[in-house]
């Protein structure tokens, strides 16, 4: 057995470490576990026996209807992910939506079938902050653990067969985004990871106050490029001076300021730029921020003033 921990606080990540490659892939049709009728009653089963305690019950049907597994999802983005010949020390899956295979222990799985055989752990429960959450313990595990050459899954799914009983935004479909982390090999230019943040801010005025320290983190020279989730006003004195925005799907709660990030990425000979991504959960009134060096040689790990740590 081997326990890893992140390093001390302000250790920091090897010289060019970044991500260098980011993909996303849609899934338009149900998994193939749909189809199966042992594994669906098996599952109807499972989730009944779940939900009664709490008074709620499955929708009639809906399991015949659709779902994903983030297994294969994983599996698909890892393919196109990471580089063949190469291998990940650390892999972070993070949703929120659960699939629908309970009964498989998903991160063990994607440590099976990923090259190098990393440590792999889950990130959930946190709505849209998951993911933000995961890479603050991507770069903690990256300079004081030694697992510098990871990979951030970030999926959601469009089934949910029975109601919470609290807000949730369900997916409009089947969406995933795989970051790969690490130094850069010969002739690649990596994104450099500043500051992330998750915040409770229940105001307005709060959460434009964030937005605009991140959105002029650094005070660099460097345009700034703005992805804001669907629940973000895109309009805000904060963001008066970048030069680009883009917002995020509705219809992807989880992975949507993620996917627009993979496009931004796709360009390797853009312009330097300083990304700023945020996020934000109105049920859980948790705002989820991350600054990104795009082709800059400093200022990406440029500190930030920002409120206090989430509890």
């Amino acid at each position: 057995m081997r326990s890893f921990v992140p390093g001390r606080a302000g250790t920091g990540v090897p010289d060019g470490w970044g991500i260098r490659r980011a993909v996303r892939l849609a899934f338009p049709d149900p998994a193939a576990l749909v189809g199966d009728t042992v594994h669906t009653e098996r599952l109807r089963v499972y989730l009944t026996d779940l939900l009664r305690p709490y008074g709620l019950g499955l929708d009639p049907g809906a399991l015949e209807r659709g779902g994903q597994s983030y297994g294969e999802m994983a599996e698909a983005l890892i393919q196109l992910a990471v580089p063949e010949g190469e291998s990940v020390d650390l892999l972070v899956l993070a949703y929120s939506v659960p699939d629908i295979t309970p009964g498989r222990a998903t991160t063990t799985y994607l440590s099976h079938v990923c090259p190098g055989g990393p440590m792999a752990f889950a990130v959930s429960d946190q709505g849209c902050a998951g993911a933000f959450t995961a890479l603050r313990l991507i770069r903690a595990y990256a300079g004081g653990g030694g697992l510098g050459r990871a990979l951030l899954l970030v999926v959601e799914q469009d089934s949910l067969p029975y109601d919470p009983g609290v807000p949730v935004a369900v997916p409009a479909g089947n969406t995933g985004v795989a970051l790969l982390f690490g130094e850069p090999a010969p002739g690649e230019r990596v994104a450099r990871l500043g500051p992330v943040a998750t915040h409770a801010l229940p105001s307005e005025a709060a959460i434009d106050a964030e937005l605009g320290a991140f959105a002029g983190f650094g005070e660099a020279s460097e345009p700034v490029t703005a992805i804001l989730g669907a629940t973000l006003p895109a309009q805000s004195s904060a963001l008066d001076g970048v030069k680009q925005l883009t917002v995020a799907a509705a219809g992807q709660p989880g992975t949507g300021v993620w996917w627009e990030l993979a496009d931004e990425l796709a360009d390797p000979a853009a312009e330097p730029r300083r990304l700023l991504l945020a996020d934000y959960d109105p049920g859980l009134r948790y705002l989820s921020l991350a600054a990104i060096g795009v082709g800059a040689e400093s200022g990406a790990e440029a500190e930030v003033r920002v409120g206090g740590p989430l509890r």
